[in-house]
């Protein structure tokens, strides 16, 4: 590697988390060279991800006005123990009146499935078509439960194969509204109120994830208020402010 050689001057790191590079004709042998490499990619990678390396200052707080308030329509929502409903699915079979639809389940997932829940149905080769059903049996087949549920009208694909989502009540849990979350580097964060126009962030832990709302197993405490609408605009201010 005797005649390798590169431009190098210095090398520099900047404000912004980048290395500039001055360049003069010099030889380098391959160690160098190596370290050179090395030095460069991890700035790069920083300047590819700035947000990943913000990180949240959870004991400050960030004051919106009144103003910004209403111009966001900014939202609070209490934490409250109250039921979660889930989506489970699975896929069945259409009789030939093209009404009833039979399919089966986990036994752990039957559990929570019961007769007059909703029920949202679709063809796989006709997405666009959706049909609203209603639970009308549930049962035990074997180790799996067996489910049928009943379209408010007749379906119109001559597809035999159904896709099934229905509305599980997921149990009585202290939940947040879905929107209130936000997911950042693997964590689960939100906005919770300290005063009229301030807000400081919370790491939480979430559990399960409902059609409206999510589970908070960690991190709030029943009537704590938490930003619902708003909440990126809020979190996106205090890491500029922070």
């Amino acid at each position: 590697m005797s005649g390798f050689s590169r431009m190098v001057r210095s090398v520099r790191l900047q404000p912004d988390g980048l290395l500039a590079i001055h360049m003069h004709r010099s030889p380098l042998d391959f160690a160098a060279t190596l370290t050179l490499t090395l030095l460069i990619a991890p700035g790069y990678a920083e300047a590819q991800s700035v947000r990943d390396h913000v990180r949240i200052t959870p004991d400050r707080s960030t004051t919106v006005t009144e103003k910004q308030a209403t111009e966001l329509t900014l939202t609070v929502t209490a934490a409250a123990v109250q039921p979660v409903f889930i989506w489970l699915r699975t896929a069945g079979l259409i009789d030939p009146s093209k009404k009833v639809i039979t399919a089966s389940v986990p036994a752990g997932q039957g559990e929570l499935i019961k007769v007059g829940q909703r029920v949202r149905a679709f063809s796989p080769e006709s997405r666009s078509r959706m049909y609203q059903a209603t639970v009308t049996r549930v049962g035990r087949q074997g180790e799996r439960t067996a489910v049928t549920a009943t379209l408010n009208g007749q379906a119109l694909e001559t597809s035999t194969r159904y896709v099934l989502e229905i509305v599980a009540e997921g149990g009585d849990l202290l939940a947040v509204p879905n929107e209130a979350i936000i997911e950042q580097g693997g964590q689960q964060i939100v906005y919770v109120q300290q005063s009229a126009g301030n807000y400081q962030p919370r790491q939480i832990k979430a559990g399960v994830r409902g059609e409206l709302f999510t589970e908070v197993v960690d991190g709030l405490k029943p009537g704590e208020q938490v930003v619902t609408i708003g909440s990126f605009f809020i979190d996106a201010d205090h890491k500029l402010k922070n």
